[in-house]
């Protein structure tokens, strides 16, 4: 591994444990526009973490390295859909929510889904831990097809 690579690694890590690692994060106060906005900074997370995957693929300077500390980020971000960020009262009209209140109405396919997001996840940073760049395509797309599945019963289409 390069030293470029080693820095970018270190630095996606160390940003994502300094800007909001589970370590790092403090429950808020129980005001649903609040838990609202807190989900949705950790979506931002998993969207960032997916357009440094997309630079991969588009061979835009992303490393195999950058995939894999990318998929740590949405392996963590996924297990937290399922522990607190979509509490019963954040759906569509609450703040800025896209929630769609079938994920309450079908919570066990929700938590489904959010696994399979994971799993695809970690998946994915195995294989980006072998450093081989041709090993990480499959994965990547498990992880987009987990995502757009959920995205396509859960979320409302934005206008």
């Amino acid at each position: 591994m390069t030293v470029r690579r080693i820095a970018v690694t270190v630095g996606v890590v160390a940003g994502f444990v300094a800007l909001g690692g589970p370590a790092a994060r403090a429950e808020p106060a129980g005001d649903p526009a609040r838990l609202v906005e807190q989900r949705q900074q950790e979506i931002r997370r998993m969207s960032e973490a997916m357009r440094v995957i997309g630079r991969f693929l588009k061979a835009e300077g992303a490393t195999v390295a950058d995939v894999g500390a990318s998929a740590q980020v949405i392996r963590v971000v996924a297990a937290e859909l399922i522990d607190g960020l979509f509490p019963e009262g954040t759906a569509i009209g609450v703040g800025r929510s896209g929630a769609r209140p079938e994920i309450w109405q079908q919570w066990d396919i929700f938590k489904e889904q959010a696994k399979d997001l994971g799993a695809a996840a970690s998946r994915l940073a195995a294989a980006a831990a072998t450093g081989d760049p041709e090993a990480v395509r499959a994965p990547i797309g498990a992880v987009s097809r987990a995502c757009g599945a959920c995205h396509e019963l859960f979320r409302r289409k934005a206008p």
